[in-house]
């Protein structure tokens, strides 16, 4: 008896340490997870920017170093935990990859360790793709949390965000590749897109997360950073 007390005890710690510190989010919701110095910074700054510390935050981390799965993947759906009205723009160089993320986040928020962390963060049963009335949108580009007023949605660098207000507005690889950032027209549309789609879905109080492999110099973080 005193043994499955203290289990239980324990087993009650950790959700509770889960649902308040992303860190131990990550590796509650995701088995096996091996989290190293550089992930324990990157969630620290994280956890910094959901709290109204940092406003607007970059990353720059090269190629499969786990910046999406922290950012883009775990990220939104700690957030929506937190707080189910949060209203969460994802952008990616691609719609294909941004929908990937899209449908990641609501596999974790599917989960039973998710669901057991925040009850009152809910999804849609069932994939509704068009705004009837009916019921609450989810499909592979939005979904949105049942009776609040939260949801992600994500698109391709140069799609349309016309109709959302923006929390938060995350940016993950705005370029492909090296071939992308060394085209200055390709340059020159991802930031067209930023001041003109991205930024003007946000408002005072937004946050922006931005995740990059650095290219070239020249990119929507060194334009951002050195206009």
């Amino acid at each position: 008896m005193i043994l499955a007390k203290i289990e239980n005890e324990y087993a009650e710690l950790k959700k509770a340490n889960a649902r308040a510190h992303f860190q131990n989010f990550v590796t509650y919701t995701y088995e096996g997870y091996e989290m190293v110095w550089f992930h324990k910074l990157v969630c620290a700054y994280l956890e910094a920017l959901y709290r109204g510390d940092i406003k607007k935050l970059m990353i720059f981390i090269p190629p499969q170093h786990g910046k999406s799965e922290l950012s883009s993947r775990r990220f939104p759906a700690y957030l929506l935990g937190r707080n189910p009205d949060l209203q969460i723009g994802l952008c990616s160089y691609s719609a294909d990859l941004a929908s990937s993320f899209n449908r990641s986040v609501q596999m974790i928020m599917d989960d039973d360790e998710y669901v057991s962390l925040y009850p009152d963060t809910r999804l849609n049963g069932k994939r509704v793709s068009t705004d009837t009335g009916a019921g609450v949108l989810r499909n592979s580009e939005i979904f949105q949390t049942v009776g609040r007023k939260g949801y992600l949605k994500t698109v391709g660098v140069g799609g349309s965000l016309t109709g959302f207000r923006l929390d938060v507005g995350i940016i993950d690889d705005p370029f492909k590749d090296r071939m992308e950032a060394n085209s200055t027209t390709i340059r020159n549309k991802v930031w067209g897109w930023y001041q003109d789609v991205f930024c003007t879905r946000l408002h005072n109080d937004s946050k922006q997360l931005m995740l990059f492999t650095r290219w070239h110099e020249d990119d929507l973080a060194g334009r951002i950073l050195d206009p």
